[in-house]
């Protein structure tokens, strides 16, 4: 092979060395490929490539890509389809040339040729000017060579001015070249955003005044320019001020950064925000406890809200109430880590009182296992149940009635008192039915308000054809649709008139 690349074709010894020795999986092919018995030794194999190669051209660019290290899954949607030779395209071995000469290997090649393949087609000359526009920036030889292969991206365009401006800053708090080049990584999963890490470099030359504290703090922590090329940081970042820290509480949270990486810290964070947000703590008190412990809670890794809420045998309620009292018992919470369940409160059991004492008004037998399965059914304090039962009577439905709703539906009276005022307006009000539509079909109250405008907004255009509201709530999306929505000529418009107008409510 190297005779026929070096002999017959004509291409550089370099090129043609390089095809032969590093392109396996393209001889082996091609051996497949010999009309002959099996060879018995060395020359017979020569000699059956001489002959096969004679009467069959080779696709070149198929080893010259292997020999850079590219699988054929990487390269097949790369090969030209009017060229098969590799002298046909001059700048593509010039620029291959131009690499190889400033000291950049084969598989370094391959990396370039993956991420940045338009450089490999720059006319005469072009190359080798950009290359030395990063020279002129008073870089060696070396560490030019060393930031194309981890940065392929900064040959195209005027990237050289980006690589300038974050090394200046790196410079003037005392970072010098021969420490970015210990802290690049070569790897084929990793490379550089240099717009990027100027970016974050930038931010964090706005939160130290002092030079020396951030030169430390860069040192300690490379990953936060180089990881992800600074973009996480830059996320975090975003997420600690929108959450109102200030420019001296993110100084001090990079200064407290723990030893994990930034996109786990991000991560950490977020659920850590999720969680608080699930439990129903207010935006006031979350972004508190963000500004003065993020230090810790992003190398925290929290157990979700549900699993939480049932180690330790409260609600929504306390448990914002403790973590706001102090938050550092969250450390207690992280994953791998058994919980105890936190001791009753005065408050909890009065409400468990007011709960069983309302169950029994409504027909429960005390210590009864009803009276246990109920008490897991009514969710919510005892004082609020009552209330949302009061409510209801108050409408004008009579007691009784009232108490055969809720026993038949518990999560009516799961529901807050104005929205199940909404509800009843909504029926009584703007649809016009009497109250006694409760009494007859209670589950109306349980689906959302959002379902009941969606559903019963189609009966004009229904025709006549429902009797009662039950089979419109009750059956699926799929024959509402099919039953009520799409036999009406006007339906599937009205239909998602109706989805748009609810929406932006």
């Amino acid at each position: 092979m190297l005779d026929y690349f070096y002999i017959t074709r004509g291409l550089q010894f370099l090129v043609a060395e390089s095809m032969s020795k590093n392109a396996p999986l393209f001889n082996d092919n091609l051996l497949e490929k010999l009309d002959c018995d099996t060879p018995d030794d060395d020359a017979d194999i020569a000699l059956s490539i001489t002959r096969f190669l004679r009467f069959h051209p080779i696709n070149e660019f198929e080893p010259f890509f292997e020999s850079l290290g590219l699988k054929p899954s990487e390269y097949n949607h790369l090969l030209p389809s009017d060229k098969m030779f590799l002298n046909e395209d001059a700048f593509l071995l010039e620029n291959y040339n131009t690499f190889w000469i400033y000291g950049i290997g084969l598989k370094q090649m391959g990396k370039i040729f993956k991420e940045a393949r338009g450089v490999f087609g720059y006319e005469t000359g072009v190359l080798a000017s950009k290359i030395k526009a990063f020279e002129d920036l008073g870089l060696s030889k070396s560490f030019v060579s060393r930031i194309i292969v981890c940065s392929p991206r900064i040959l195209v365009g005027d990237m050289n001015v980006e690589v300038g401006k974050a090394l200046e800053i790196l410079k003037t708090v005392g970072i010098g070249v021969e420490w970015v080049n210990e802290n690049l990584s070569e790897e084929e999963d990793e490379s550089y955003d240099w717009r990027s890490m100027h970016r974050v470099l930038s931010l964090l030359r706005g939160l130290f005044l002092n030079d020396s504290e951030l030169c430390e703090l860069i040192k300690k922590h490379p990953r936060l320019v180089f990881e992800d090329s600074g973009e996480w940081t830059l996320f975090l970042a975003g997420f600690l001020t929108k959450l109102g820290s200030s420019k001296s509480e993110l100084s001090s949270f990079f200064l407290k950064f723990p030893e994990i990486e930034v996109k786990k810290c991000v991560l950490n964070l977020r659920h850590c925000f999720l969680f608080l947000k699930k439990i129903k703590m207010e935006c006031d008190e979350i972004g508190k406890i963000f500004r003065s412990h993020s230090s810790w809670l992003g190398a925290c890794s929290l157990k979700k809200p549900r699993t939480l809420l049932d180690r330790l045998s409260v609600g929504t309620r306390r448990l914002c109430q403790v973590i706001q009292e102090n938050p550092e018992v969250m450390k207690k919470w992280t994953m791998g880590l058994k919980v105890q369940p936190l001791p009753p409160t005065g408050e909890e059991e009065t409400s468990r009182l007011m709960k069983t004492q309302f169950l029994i008004n409504l027909g429960y037998d005390e210590n009864s296992e009803e009276m246990e399965r109920a008490v897991k059914k009514f969710r919510g304090r005892g004082s609020e149940l009552q209330q949302r039962f009061d409510f209801l009577v108050s409408l004008g439905l009579n007691e009784k009635d009232v108490r055969n709703m809720v026993n038949a539906f518990p999560q009516i009276l799961c529901q807050a008192s104005d929205l199940l005022e909404a509800k009843v307006n909504y029926i009584v009000n703007e649809l016009g039915y009497p109250f006694s539509i409760f009494v007859t079909f209670p589950s109306c109250l349980v689906f959302t308000l959002q379902r009941m405008k969606l559903r019963l907004g189609m009966i004009p255009f229904m025709e006549g054809k429902v009797k009662a509201i039950s089979s419109l709530l009750g059956c699926s999306d799929k024959h509402f649709v099919s039953h009520y929505v799409n036999r009406h000529p006007d339906g599937p418009k009205h239909w998602e008139d109706l989805k748009k107008q609810i929406l932006y409510e």
